[in-house]
């Protein structure tokens, strides 16, 4: 695909919306007065989450929805931004790698070919590459985080929860929109969406956002500045009703990146004293001197980030009175490239490289009306990745080669050698079928079962290397797998060959009780079992890992009060978690152990709150107590460490509080309304390991955010001031000690500095 076709179609797209949308908002002339916007009590919020549409404050599902218009109102804009709109999740990244965790239960590993255990989809369609999920939300719908194990419904990989993007479908009528903002960094993003008939029978809807920023740091050696963006996404989608109970839905979409975004940063030494004692070179002279300003890097080369996904899809329902059906069909293509520095110069310069073709069909039927109402299916998932990490070695670490190990290395043009090299193949295939009912005993008391057996074979064909003889060039990478042939091993090449297969089976059952002692107060109580499947850490040439499990025990409550100005939701939770899968550095290879057992416990709570008409308050707050139960091994990244039990550190990613509070005033004002919003989110101190280290942690911090927003009448149009980050914290949200060959650096990766700009709509 030719990448500037989309860049086109999103700037006619933009301009055709512009017109329009100023059409639009300034053609009415008999609205609604501001006051008649403003509903009496809190707006009724409908979710999916269990596959049919359902009351948020109803379902007994720990799950938080966060609608289209107050994502554009808060300024969340990525799956990052949610975080703080969430209890108990946390997000991280690697390499523009997405690393999202619930309740302390997330992803570790930085291999490519891994999966997470919080599942990702768009429109019903799961994402299995957690690369797609860095990428931002547009012309979205509602965003729906649940918070649990998903094994019944999800399926596999969903051990921590589920994360659900509902983008917005095509209109019977005429509408869209056209959205500008304009911000520090040099930041301007647009958005628009065209939609309305085209056709007797025939919806349509045409979307698309371009984002352009320039970077938060500099690489202070060549001059050009590092974590910028430049995206562009377009989506489609056709609705047709053919007369009878027949719908189809089909969907595209392409989204696009090149820039030098997501580069790591020298977050320092894990161990300082060994650096020294085996590199005898100083800390900073791995070809440059570490920036005094951790936003910035010291890099021969700059950081690179290419990444291209798209896909298509078809979601067919037909109604049979009673029971409904729906059949959803996918594919999903992902392509990414990111090249960045393990350290400084031009020592240690990695790319990671990954390739991904998915296939997905599920066939569901449903009934939703009497005291039975229940939901079944079956599910296919085919999948084939082929991904690549490489480490050429510069003159500098060639240098270092040679002076602390006596090596004596042949001589290279551009001064680069083959190095470290680790790649494969690999795919997935799967099978389940599932169900779930939900029985109402009486008109007050239901009972939920919830069943999952699923099939998954993994196959893998993957090498690696280590080359010291080579030379090595920049435009012409090692792209793809070297011949599988015998290992081999001398003097300074080394290459060994796997080739492995793992079946497996799972079963994943859910029980569900709940009462409603008004029909606006909801208790539920559930048991349920998450499972992410084993598998192979590509490149590492190595056995598979096993599958882990997790079992649930959960109490929640969920209440609407006076008349709906108080709405609350409320859980308590115990995780028993075995066979847990962690990603350790050794050496030169990435690899994951089953790490024995842990246990988790914690509490949620969300308010949200009107006062009067003018006033409304929020707060989501989680506490979580996440431990190893038992942990024995060792450091890895502490050469010559014991074997030690390591029960009783918490797990990655799992702070132990976390949440937001905001409150916002609105009042009539200039023939519309006017609010003013602020909001305080925290985070208690988060491990990026499972071995307690501070130094690979994350301190616990504040962060302030505010809103000036005024809304014309009939909500035609709006604009918006608005700051993140007030004070400029710098944060680390994933920070990783890199191999013990190159003195155990840091590589870290930075949540955004202060952000702050003005965003304008215009809708009709």
């Amino acid at each position: 695909m030719n990448n500037i076709v989309p860049v086109e179609v999103v700037r006619y797209l933009l301009l055709a919306s512009a017109a329009m949308g100023a059409t639009g908002a300034f053609a009415q002339t008999n609205s609604p007065t501001p006051g008649d916007k403003q509903p009496e009590g809190l707006e009724e919020i409908l979710v999916t989450a269990q596959r049919v549409s359902e009351r948020l404050s109803r379902i007994p599902v720990a799950v938080t929805a966060v609608s289209g218009s107050d994502l554009a109102k808060q300024r969340i804009t990525d799956v990052q931004s949610l975080t703080g709109s969430v209890p108990n999740l946390n997000f991280g990244s690697y390499g523009g790698t997405a690393r999202i965790a619930i309740r302390g239960v997330g992803f570790d590993s930085i291999n490519t070919g891994a999966e997470g255990r919080v599942a990702y989809y768009v429109d019903n369609v799961y994402y299995s590459r957690p690369a797609t999920a860095a990428s931002g939300f547009f012309d979205v719908s509602r965003i729906e985080v649940l918070r649990g194990p998903q094994g019944t419904l999800y399926g596999r990989n969903a051990t921590g929860g589920a994360l659900n993007v509902i983008t917005a479908d095509p209109t019977e009528d005429l509408s869209g929109y056209f959205r500008q903002t304009i911000g520090n960094y040099s930041l301007f993003t647009e958005e628009a969406a065209l939609s309305g008939p085209i056709a007797d029978v025939v919806q349509a809807r045409l979307a698309a956002q371009i984002t352009n920023r320039d970077g938060y740091g500099k690489n202070l050696l060549t001059g050009r500045k590092i974590d910028n963006a430049s995206t562009q996404s377009v989506r489609g989608k056709l609705k047709i009703l053919p007369d009878g109970p027949l719908t189809f839905l089909v969907a595209v979409d392409y989204h696009h990146e090149k820039d030098r975004n997501f580069a790591a940063h020298r977050g320092g030494q894990a161990f300082p004293m060994f650096t020294e004692f085996v590199t005898l070179l100083p800390v900073t002279s791995h070809g440059a001197p570490v920036p005094a300003d951790i936003r910035d890097i010291s890099s021969q080369r700059d950081p690179y980030n290419r990444r291209d996904f798209w896909g298509a899809g078809l979601t067919s329902t037909y109604d049979f009175g009673e029971i409904s059906f729906k059949s959803t069909t996918a594919y999903r293509h992902t392509k990414y490239e990111n090249l960045f520095n393990l350290s400084t110069g031009d020592a240690f310069m990695l790319t990671i490289a990954e390739k991904s073709d998915q296939y997905s069909q599920e066939f569901q039927l449903s009934k939703q009306t009497g005291r039975l109402r229940w939901v079944a299916g079956v599910y296919g998932f085919h999948e084939r990745i082929k991904g690549s990490v490489e480490i050429p070695f510069g003159s500098e670490a060639t240098n270092l080669a040679t002076q602390t190990f006596g090596l004596t290395l042949p001589s290279s043009p551009n001064g680069f050698l083959q190095g470290y090299w680790a790649g494969g193949v690999a795919k997935t295939d799967t099978v389940a079928g599932f169900g779930q009912a939900t029985y109402s005993a009486t008109d007050k008391l239901d009972l939920t079962f919830g069943i999952r057996y699923a099939w998954e074979r993994k196959t893998v064909q993957d090498a690696n290397q280590f080359d010291l003889f080579d030379p090595y060039n920049f435009s012409n990478p090692l792209t793809s797998l070297p011949p599988l042939t015998d290992p081999q091993a001398s003097g300074l090449y080394h290459y060994d060959t796997h080739a492995g297969k793992l079946s497996d089976t799972s079963f994943t059952p859910k029980v569900t009780i709940s009462y409603r002692f008004t029909p606006d107060v909801n208790m539920y109580a559930t048991v349920a079992k998450g499972y992410k499947s084993g598998g192979f850490d590509l490149g590492s040439v190595q056995p598979a890992f096993k599958p882990e499990t997790l079992w649930n025990y959960e109490v929640g409550l969920k209440a609407e009060l006076f008349d709906r100005r108080l709405r609350i939701a409320a859980s308590g939770f115990y995780y028993d978690y075995k066979n847990l899968q962690v990603a350790l550095v050794k050496q030169t290879t990435i690899i994951t152990q089953n790490a024995a057992s842990a246990r988790t416990y914690g509490a949620e709570i969300e308010v949200q709150a009107k006062i009067g008409d003018h006033i409304q308050f929020t707060l989501n707050e989680g506490y979580l107590d996440a431990k190893f139960k038992r942990y024995v091994t060792a450091d890895p990244t502490l050469p010559g460490a014991p074997v030690i039990d390591y029960a009783g550190n918490y797990l990655p990613q799992s702070p132990r509080l976390q949440g937001k509070a905001g409150l916002e005033f609105g009042l009539d004002a200039f023939n519309g309304w006017l609010s003013l919003r602020g909001e305080v989110e925290h985070v208690s101190r988060v491990y990026f390991t499972p071995f307690g280290n501070r130094v690979v942690s994350q301190a616990a911090h504040a962060k302030g955010n505010a809103f000036l927003e005024y809304r014309g009448p009939s909500d035609k149009m709006s604009i918006s001031l608005w700051v993140r980050n007030i004070t400029d914290k710098t944060t680390i949200s994933a920070s990783t000690v890199t191999s013990t060959l190159i003195g155990t650096p840091l590589v870290s990766y930075l949540a955004p500095p202060r952000t702050f700009g003005v965003t304008g709509e215009a809708r009709f």
